[in-house]
């Protein structure tokens, strides 16, 4: 079960790296989906900036309405099936970096609506505290300073 499970995250980051080694282009700035903002708030001295969204490229799945949430260590958004085929066992995943660009880790997250029929969404959260098997460390969490977003899902068997 161990050796699968290697295999498993071995695949997982080995697919994710490839889209960065190649250089594929990761945000549109004509989509309004590509989150490039960064929101600055201070409160009693204490200055906290939200880190720069990226979303990656997907074939049937679109991720729109990102946030990321500090006080609950979260990055939530929703997940729309853009195919004209279900989708299902839909995985969103965040890679994580800090503002010299050094990967921290990658973290999962699952929607709350487990199959999307054609044009259907869900809501989604990534717990970046529990993370992937890769991002163990909490203090490293705020030190993300930007994150790419994938989402991927398949068409069911039956």
């Amino acid at each position: 079960m161990k050796k699968i499970l290697s295999i498993l995250l071995s695949s997982l980051v080995i697919a994710l790296a490839i889209h960065l080694a190649y250089g594929q282009q990761l945000r549109d700035p004509t989509r309004s989906d590509s989150v490039t903002d960064q929101d600055t708030t201070s409160s009693t001295n204490i200055t906290t900036t939200t880190p720069e969204a990226i979303i990656g490229k997907s074939e049937n799945l679109t991720v729109t309405d990102l946030r990321y949430r500090a006080e609950s260590n979260q990055i939530t958004g929703t997940v729309t099936n853009n195919s004209t085929n279900e989708q299902s066992s839909i995985s969103i995943y965040a890679v994580l970096f800090d503002k010299e660009g050094t990967f921290l880790g990658i973290a999962e997250g699952r929607p709350l609506v487990e199959s999307l029929p054609p044009a259907d969404n869900s809501p989604f959260s990534i717990d970046l505290s529990a993370g992937f098997g890769l991002f163990a460390v909490p203090e490293e969490v705020n030190s993300i300073d930007h994150y790419t977003v994938y989402v991927r899902g398949y068409e069911p068997l039956f």
